[in-house]
């Protein structure tokens, strides 16, 4: 360098860079023709090598790679060249905006993924609840009953008797299992034998057999059975005890005349809980009670066509709580002796002494006792002398008059069935149980009972010579009796009022060997008692407090009543306005709120 250089003066920082960054500039330049020139002749001269040896075509595609390739090491050796950028320096704010763009970053990032894990957890969550709870609907069978009349609900008695049996019982549907899925009236039939199923806690078993189809599989339950099974039969085994119940005893049918229109009107009922429960109780029951039915004298019915459907209701009442009931002629046929009840129905002719004496060996039963009879009266009977002095001597007596009631608040107007017709009957009496111990099942009951066409049963003394009487049931305080033979001026209003019996109970006891023995006679004031409309409607205590009786006064346990219940389906029709103000809660009003609710929580999270 020379001296004259040296002797300039120093030039400014930015003066010199920019005279470096053009120097440099120059520079580059400089190799990029010189490297285009060596390029170029690298080019030429390759060229002229293969013009002799190769294809045209080879020739262009060589020259092409040849420049690209000189052009690639040109533009390194110029990038090489280029000075080096400086790092841009952040200002604090431009930091600060950095970090909190970073916290919200993270922050998002973690509610992402704690709201993911949430909604997996809840998904699995639900998916398990939804597993299990199937299960034990399978196993539990967990339904609601939203009909009116609890179609497809057991009743209380019948649960507890199905819960405490600890016996295995077969049943068989003598039907396809389609049969009964076809038809929205018959599905409770499947439901009911399902929820027997459970509630035995698998004591009961269910199949169903198509005779058609399989009639091999009739065969065990057939060969201990006297008689044919038909479709729908619902058959029940245990061991070689077989009971039937036919498809008219699980689905009733009544038709009714429909005066408007002059056409007969089918109603359905179910009637299968009562009748499927009882078979249970046939087949399980392994001393049923006898009972013998005294309905007959030399060969025609003893009583009067009046009373004909209070006695066939009381009939199938035993039958189907598992009695085993007999048809007796009390002119000609003795009472078995396995006869546990004997029950004579209001006789139209007075007793001979024979039948009378039949009626007090009986009871005696060969000095051992242990025997129970009930007796049912009715003001169709002519008086009946005989028959009367033999309940007085039990200290019973059955007035010639009728119980009826003057309190027009505690009066019952009810329809009965006489002679085949509906009558109503009006001004008739609640009665009361008493605290008796043959009462002790139907203390607590808190439906009522009512005693339509009864005489009054008057008690001849409490107790006489080992002999004692007590009151079943009584009316209120403001009962009155109407004369049998009354007239047209017979008045109410100056009738006496008081509490009369509608049941009295009578018990002959002796000691036998230090063991006091005893025999029964109930005597109800009215056969209407078990009458056929007032057993058949749920808001009468009447078929339940029969059963019972029998039940306590024989030590059989576990009887159970229940009523039938309609299989019509009932309409529900609402108003225009309520179903506009349901489509606006549920189109309107309910969408709203879900949308209002997802942009408040949008927004909340966007701002976090």
């Amino acid at each position: 360098m020379s001296k004259n250089k040296k002797n300039e003066e120093p030039k400014k920082p930015l003066e010199a860079a920019q005279d470096a960054v053009s120097d440099a500039a120059e520079t580059v330049e400089d190799i990029a023709e010189a490297a285009e020139k060596t390029a170029d002749a690298a080019a030429e001269e390759l060229t002229e090598q293969l013009t002799d040896s190769t294809p045209e075509s080879a020739e262009e595609d060589t020259a092409a790679e040849t420049e690209t390739k000189a052009e690639a090491e040109a533009s390194d050796d110029a990038e090489k060249k280029k000075p080096a950028k400086k790092k841009r320096v952040r200002t604090s704010e431009e930091e600060a905006e950095r970090a909190l763009e970073k916290v919200k970053r993270r922050k998002k990032l973690k509610y992402g993924t704690l709201a993911t894990i949430i909604t997996l957890v809840v998904i699995a969550i639900v998916v398990m609840v939804n597993v299990v709870i199937n299960v034990l609907d399978n196993r539990y069978n967990w339904n609601i009953d939203l009909t009116s009349s609890g179609l497809y609900e057991l009743s209380e008695d019948t649960v507890r008797y199905l819960n405490q049996l600890n016996t295995d019982v077969d049943v068989a549907v003598m039907a396809d299992e389609s049969f009964y899925n076809s038809n929205s009236k018959l599905k409770v039939v499947q439901e009911t034998l399902t929820r027997f199923h459970e509630e035995s806690h698998g004591h009961i078993s269910i199949k169903y057999i198509d005779m058609t189809k399989n009639p091999e599989a009739v065969k065990p339950y057939s060969e201990h059975y006297n008689g044919e099974f038909s479709e729908g039969d619902v058959v029940l085994k245990n061991g070689d005890l077989v009971r039937a119940v036919s498809f008219d005893d699980i689905i009733k049918q009544e038709q009714t005349m429909d005066y408007t229109t002059y056409q007969y009107e089918t109603k359905y009922s179910f009637v299968g809980e009562q009748n499927l429960l009882s078979a249970v109780m046939g087949v399980t029951d392994l001393h049923p009670v006898n009972v013998a039915f005294i309905d007959k004298m030399n060969g025609s019915t003893i009583y009067s066509q009046n009373e004909s459907y209070c006695y066939s209701r009381m009939q199938e009442l035993l039958e189907k709580n598992n009695f085993i009931v007999t048809s007796v002629d009390i002119s000609t046929d003795a009472l078995p002796e396995d006869t546990d009840v004997a029950i004579l129905c209001s006789p139209t002719n007075d007793l001979t002494d024979a039948q009378v004496q039949k009626l007090t060996d009986f009871l005696t039963n060969g000095g051992k006792y242990g025997k129970k009879l009930m007796y049912f009266a009715s003001p169709y009977q002519p008086e009946t002398p005989k028959l009367a002095e033999f309940l007085e001597v039990w200290g019973i007596a059955v007035e010639q008059s009728l119980m009826l009631e003057s309190n027009e608040a505690s009066a019952q107007y009810v329809q009965i069935a006489v002679g085949g017709r509906g009558v109503n009957a009006n001004s008739v009496p609640l009665v009361s149980a008493t605290d008796s111990k043959l009462n002790a099942a139907v203390v607590s009951s808190k439906l009522p009972i009512v005693v339509p066409y009864c005489r009054s049963v008057k008690q001849l003394f409490e107790t006489n010579s080992g002999r004692t009487t007590e009151a079943l049931l009584t009316s209120a305080n403001t009962a009155y009796l109407y004369p049998l033979d009354a007239d047209a001026d017979f008045n109410p209003d100056d009738a006496e009022k008081g509490t009369y019996n509608a049941a009295v109970l009578g018990t002959q006891s002796f000691s036998v060997d230090g063991t006091v023995v005893s025999s029964d006679l109930v005597v109800f004031g009215s056969a209407w008692f078990t009458d056929y409309i007032i057993t058949n409607l749920s808001s009468y205590d009447n078929s339940n407090y029969f059963i019972s009786l029998l039940n306590t006064m024989t030590g059989k346990e576990s009887i159970v009543t229940v009523n039938e219940k309609s299989l019509d389906t009932e309409v529900i029709s609402i108003s225009e306005s309520a179903v506009s103000i349901i489509r606006l809660i549920t189109m309107v009003i309910i969408p709203a709120i879900v949308a209002i609710i997802g942009i408040v929580v949008y927004v909340r999270r966007k701002n976090k």
